[in-house]
C-alpha cells in the first residue's frame, strides 16, 4: 500500500491511497465516522429555560457543541461537568448566547468554537405566532460530557467529511483513492485516521487469532 498527502490542514487532510482493494478503504472511513471515540454532551439537566426554545431543542444544540479531547488523557468512564448560565440585558434589546459560555470543570475540554449561536435571549415581552414570551428571559442548566462512538449517535461523529473517490490516471497510479477527511475540531484530523488505521489493525489481528484458536482446537 502507498500514501500520498496531496494536501494537508490543521482541520482537513486529503491523500492518495493506493496498492489495497476499496473495501480496506471502506473499513478506514467507517472506523474514522463510527469508531474512534470523542467527548460529547450526554446528559443536560436545565434548571431554569424562559428562552423561546423547548427543553428538548436547547439540549440538542448544546449536545451537538464539539468538545476538544485529548484521548491520551481520558478513561472510557471518565466525565466533564459544563455549566451554562444567561440572561438577557435588563433594558430592551437581546443576547445571542454562544457555546464559549460553557463553563468546563475540566481545564483539559472546551468547545471546539467559542462562536457556536446557541440561543437568542430577549429582554422586553412579545407576541411569537399567538404566544406571549417571558420578559427578561433566562437559561440555567448544566451538562455531563462523556466518551462515545458515533455508532451510538452522530454527536460522537468526530468527522464532518469522511470519504474517498477513484482518481483517474492522471492524477494518480491507477486504482488510487483519494480521501478528504475533515475534523469536526474535537479532535486533531492526523488523531482521527491514525487512530482509525489503529482500530482496523486492532479488529483484523483479533480475527486472525480467533481462527488461529479454531483451527488449534480442530473446528471447522
Amino acid at each position: 500500500m502507498e500514501l500520498k498527502i496531496i494536501e494537508h490542514r490543521e482541520d482537513e487532510v486529503k491523500f492518495l491511497l493506493s496498492g489495497m482493494k476499496s473495501r480496506f478503504a471502506n473499513a478506514l472511513r467507517r472506523a474514522m465516522i463510527a469508531e474512534v471515540p470523542k467527548l460529547a454532551i450526554d446528559e443536560v439537566v436545565i434548571h431554569e429555560n424562559t428562552s423561546l426554545l423547548y427543553d428538548e431543542q436547547l439540549a440538542l444544540r448544546i449536545a451537538l457543541i464539539p468538545l476538544k479531547t485529548d484521548l491520551r488523557t481520558f478513561a472510557a468512564d471518565d466525565q466533564v461537568s459544563l455549566t451554562l448560565t444567561a440572561i438577557s440585558p435588563e433594558r430592551e434589546g437581546y443576547t445571542m448566547v454562544y457555546s464559549k459560555e460553557l463553563i468546563s470543570s475540566d481545564p483539559r475540554v472546551e468547545p471546539a468554537f467559542v462562536n457556536i449561536p446557541v440561543v437568542k435571549l430577549i429582554s422586553t415581552e412579545r407576541e411569537i405566532g399567538g404566544i406571549k414570551s417571558i420578559e427578561r428571559q433566562k437559561i440555567t442548566l448544566e451538562a455531563i460530557a462523556k466518551l462515545g462512538r458515533g455508532k451510538e449517535h452522530a454527536k460522537w461523529q468526530p468527522v464532518t467529511v469522511c470519504s474517498y473517490q477513484e482518481v483517474s490516471e492522471e492524477e494518480g497510479p491507477a486504482n488510487a483513492l483519494r480521501f478528504t477527511v475533515e475534523s469536526d475540531g474535537s479532535l486533531p484530523v492526523n488523531e482521527i485516521i491514525v487512530e482509525a488505521a489503529r482500530i482496523v489493525r486492532a479488529k483484523c489481528e483479533r480475527l486472525v487469532e480467533e481462527l488461529s484458536a479454531c483451527q488449534n482446537a480442530g473446528i471447522a
